[in-house]
């Protein structure tokens, strides 16, 4: 499907300090609509009281959270808590959502930094618990919340696997780690990156659906995974926090959950900052032709990238290194590359690794290093750990491993279950095929499985009546959105349309590559973010940061 996160171990941790470096403020292009005033929002001090709870939800915004020490890490805090399944009927089904809490450092937070990942399907809870992702400042200032959304991880989960598939899955997953055998994929990676066609991924769609209704344990949750149901969960959580105004980093697809937020409750919105944004305006049909092209793009940047370098195994110019990408993909779809941990690397995890890579130009010279004997002697144990950096991790417990395998596996179809929720389903399958045509032409490398989203939210049969349109926000507190000029997976224009669709926003431009900007892309960009999420202070016209990357 369209939408992704990432923010994995490789995410650069900068240190704050005071001065904006590599900074240039850029021109202003809209109206007086953002004045001098609309610079600094209101200290969460100063803020009114908590707004009214909406009628027949009292139960829900006024429950007790049980906060206890998480189980994994005694520094964070876990708790559950109840949502109605559908809000249109409160008085039926609940589900429940899973938060952890990373406590202020300072003991005294200003209020609650709600946060979200992207995915859509990524678990808030993982995100929260990486290092490095938020600054020394941030977490003093704010007890910093994630939570798994409805439908994903340790909430009520969407689940397309029976019992048997997931220990087999668990199963098999151990083997590998611990004995090194790598299982023969070539059958699975032919499937995967043979010939698709719209009837094929309407039917394949259709099965998957009845699968994860079978399995789920609550099978109508299906219906009620929407970005709308989301956004009025997090509502609740805002009341929950003690918050009279919800303050938010969301990235990627998080960003898409804080303008559908600030469309619903404007007047509830505080100090916001959308990272990485979608323009939800569009069809998901353009978004994945975009995306496409933008992958593409960032595969040619890379290659320069490499090129410029030292031992960079890729030939000739830009166009015939990407070449032999392409060529070496079509190697290891007709047999695996050879690695020394975990399975051997298939067409198809070389591409879907080269394209999660693809939002990480931090590190880009690792890639290079493993794609040298790749190319040159068939040895894929350095895209393997790419592909799997838990490989690497010496530490780590095989079982807890394979077991989490399995679970994310069951939980994988949670984006379609979104996506297709969350766009009407448009076109018929002629035009569906021309679309798939345009992919392979603007990404012919890294374009696969991004053909027939149509298709597939057809024969899922799942939907909403939710129509694609500007978001304007009207009396909402001051937004900052970001845009990288170089982002692979939500292009550079979606910020820039997102920014001038909200009446409140401010757009923050970084100069660079990859996805997700906050403490990746510099001082200039996290001084920024941290002013106004700590402070509510933001430029007084749009600005424009370059990247300082750190390589690894």
């Amino acid at each position: 499907m369209s939408r992704k996160w990432f923010a994995g171990p490789l995410a650069a941790a900068a240190t704050p300090c005071l001065a904006l470096s590599a900074c240039t403020l850029g021109v202003d292009s809209r109206s007086d609509a953002m004045t001098s005033e609309a610079s600094v929002s209101a200290s969460p001090v100063d803020a009114p009281g908590l707004p009214p709870v909406p009628a027949g939800l009292e139960a829900f915004y006024q429950q007790q959270v049980d906060w206890k020490k998480c189980a994994d890490d005694a520094s964070f805090q876990c708790a559950t808590v109840k949502v109605p399944l559908d809000y249109a009927d409160p008085s039926g089904r609940t589900i429940d959502l899973a938060l952890k809490k990373l406590p202020s450092t300072s003991g005294e937070p200003i209020g609650t930094l709600l946060t979200n990942p992207g995915g859509p399907g990524a678990s808030g809870l993982e995100y929260v618990s990486q290092e490095g992702v938020f600054s020394d400042a941030l977490r003093a200032g704010y007890d910093v919340l994630g939570f798994d959304p409805r439908g994903v991880g340790d909430s009520t989960p969407l689940t397309c696997l029976s019992p048997k598939e997931i220990d087999e899955t668990a199963k098999a997953a151990l083997e590998a780690a611990t004995s090194g055998a790598a299982p023969d994929r070539r059958d699975v990676a032919a499937a995967e990156m043979g010939e698709e066609t719209a009837e094929s991924t309407e039917r394949s769609a259709a099965e998957l659906a009845t699968r994860c209704e079978q399995y789920s344990p609550v099978p109508e949750l299906i219906d009620h995974m929407d970005t709308a149901s989301v956004v009025r969960d997090m509502d609740v959580l805002r009341a929950l926090s003690g918050d009279a105004r919800l303050h938010y980093l969301g990235t990627s697809y998080g960003t898409y959950l804080g303008a559908r937020y600030a469309e619903l409750f404007p007047e509830n919105v505080g100090r916001m900052v959308l990272d990485s944004a979608q323009n939800p305006s569009q069809e998901q049909a353009d978004n994945i032709v975009q995306q496409a092209e933008a992958i593409e793009k960032s595969l040619h940047t890379y290659v320069k990238h490499c090129q410029a370098g030292r031992d960079c195994p890729l030939t000739g110019d830009a166009e015939s290194g990407v070449a032999q990408i392409g060529e070496l993909i079509q190697r290891a779809t007709a047999k695996p590359l050879t690695s020394q941990v975990g399975d051997d690397v298939d067409g198809a995890t070389l591409a879907k690794t080269l394209t999660d890579l693809m939002y990480d130009n931090s590190s880009w010279d690792i890639l290079t290093a493993a794609l040298a004997p790749a190319i040159k002697d068939g040895d894929g144990t350095g895209l393997a750990l790419l592909a799997d950096p838990s490989l690497a991790d010496a530490e780590a417990d095989p079982q807890e491993q394979a077991a989490n395998e399995a679970k994310a596996a069951a939980n994988e179809s949670a984006i379609a279950a979104i996506d297709c929720l969350d766009y009407p389903v448009r076109g018929d399958e002629a035009g569906w095929d021309e679309r798939a045509e345009q992919i392979k032409r603007v990404a012919p490398i890294l374009g696969g499985g991004l053909s027939y989203p149509d298709a597939f939210c057809k024969g899922w049969g799942h939907h909403t009546d939710h129509q694609p349109k500007e978001i304007r926000a009207a009396g909402a507190a001051p937004i900052l959105v970001v845009g990288i000029t170089g982002d692979p997976a939500t292009p550079y224009q979606w910020a820039r349309a997102l920014a001038a669709q909200l009446d409140s926003a401010r757009l923050l431009t970084v100069e660079g590559n990859g996805h997700g900007a906050y403490m990746r892309k510099g001082e200039c960009v996290d001084n920024t973010i941290d002013a106004y999420l700590l402070r509510g202070e933001l430029p007084e016209q749009d600005l424009t940061c370059r990247e300082e990357v750190k390589q690894y």
